[in-house]
């Protein structure tokens, strides 16, 4: 009979990995009220001050196979207390900028590495080894962090920048980095549940070494792809459903950097306040954990690509509604869209994480993870940029915000091409 541990260390792991991502990828996503405080210092063009952010993606896109493979060697414990150490640095050096070049560097690059080194390709490639039965709803949990930082961080950014500027706010953010983030991960995160002498989910395999939901699958099920095998990363490019794969992270990166950079500068030039721009971002990434435990849950359920597809109808929803916001006549307009992109879009991270983590199970799921950054950070990196880029043309955001619902669009298609609903993972026979 199955055994299951009374306490489960893995939810320890969900626990920090909040924690971690509430403050870490909150701060990364608040980045567009800097962008305004920013441009309202400086007058500085919004392309080439989109720009920087734009080259954090790329720096992100190019160094999170790095540090995918460096969570697969070293450890969190090792890893990410480095990271947030960096990331501190960077913060710091940010506070001090003067010139465009100043912020493509701090901005674009030192904050960028320190992100990466703590944000979703470590934290996904760690989950999985610590849930199967779970893994959707796990996912959901640890990524809501993000959205709820987001939530609580971005009017705190604001009242602080309206209090003490925007370079004290980014001292005071790089001491918080390296009081809390670096000390946390390095005592209470672990690299697998046989670090803690315990097994995936807290269940002890029978005496066969298995799991007794294998015997419920089918003989097809084990002929499939991803079925029961330790994929490496040369192994999983020769697959198409990697390259499909690659292109969900292209248009996830897109869209949620674009509207990262934007949003608030759109809500801004409908008349509102900056102040409520802020709030704006904060709600849309509180509903985005919401959505994100919502959806990771459903997909467990009903399937991936059908969760992920109800999540994208949402999100599609909330961006053409966000196109018509052009004034403050209609306030019922923005909160819809808060609602239904911020719900939406949570489906992304934890059913992406999933699927990678079915689709190539692994030692290697790191690195392969990392991999699919890169697609992640190219979308991110194009979709700043050329909206900025497009404003300062047109003065105008219709033109990007539609090739922003082009993209979901085309992940939506990239989900069902790359089925995972084909595919199973097992529990290990060892507790790894």
């Amino acid at each position: 009979m199955e055994k299951t541990h009374r306490f489960y260390y893995g939810w320890v792991i969900v626990t920090v990995s909040f924690l971690t991502l509430f403050l870490i990828l909150g701060i990364r996503f608040s980045s567009g009220v800097f962008y305004v405080a920013i441009l309202k210092e400086y007058g500085w063009a919004r392309a080439e001050t989109a720009g920087a952010f734009s080259i954090a993606m790329l720096v992100h896109a190019f160094f999170a196979i790095v540090s995918g493979s460096l969570i697969d060697r070293f450890g969190p414990r090792i890893l990410f207390p480095l990271g947030a150490t960096f990331l501190a640095i960077g913060l710091a050096a940010a506070s001090r900028i003067t010139a465009i070049w100043h912020l493509y560097l701090f901005f674009g690059v030192i904050m960028a590495i320190g992100s990466n080194t703590l944000s979703y390709a470590p934290h996904m490639s760690l989950i999985p080894k610590w849930f199967v039965r779970r893994r959707g709803l796990a996912s959901g949990v640890v990524l809501a962090g993000m959205g709820v930082g987001t939530m609580v961080l971005a009017p705190v950014i604001q009242m602080m920048i309206g209090t003490v500027g925007w370079r004290s706010a980014l001292l005071i953010l790089a001491s918080i980095v390296l009081v809390v983030v670096a000390p946390m991960t390095a005592l209470f995160q672990r690299r697998s549940p046989r670090e803690v002498g315990q097994f995936p989910d807290g269940v002890v395999p029978d005496s066969r070494g298995t799991h007794a939901s294998r015997q419920k699958w089918s003989r097809k099920d084990t002929r499939t792809p991803g079925s029961f095998r330790q994929w490496t990363l040369r192994a999983a490019i020769r697959t198409s459903a990697f390259w499909w794969i690659g292109l969900i992270n292209f248009c996830v990166g897109f869209t949620v950097i674009t509207l990262v950079v934007h949003q608030a500068a759109h809500v801004v030039d409908a008349g509102y306040s900056t102040t409520l721009a802020a709030l704006v971002v904060g709600l849309v990434g509180l509903l985005r954990s919401g959505g994100g435990v919502f959806f990771g849950f459903l997909s467990d359920r009903i399937g991936k690509e059908v969760a992920y597809t109800l999540g994208g109808s949402f999100t599609l929803t909330g961006i053409s509604l966000f196109i018509l916001l052009q004034d403050t006549a209609s306030p019922a307009i923005l909160y819809a869209f808060v609602i239904l992109y911020g719900l939406g879009h949570g489906s992304t991270g934890p059913i992406n994480a999933a699927t990678m983590a079915d689709l190539f199970p692994g030692n290697s799921l790191g690195r392969i993870i990392g991999t699919f950054e890169i697609g992640f950070g190219l979308g991110g990196a194009l979709g700043p940029y050329l909206t900025g880029y497009c404003y300062d043309r047109t003065g105008s955001y219709t033109l990007p915000f539609l090739l922003v619902m082009a993209t979901i669009s085309l992940g939506i298609l990239a989900i069902w091409m790359a089925a995972p609903r084909h595919r199973r993972t097992s529990y290990p026979s060892k507790a790894d």
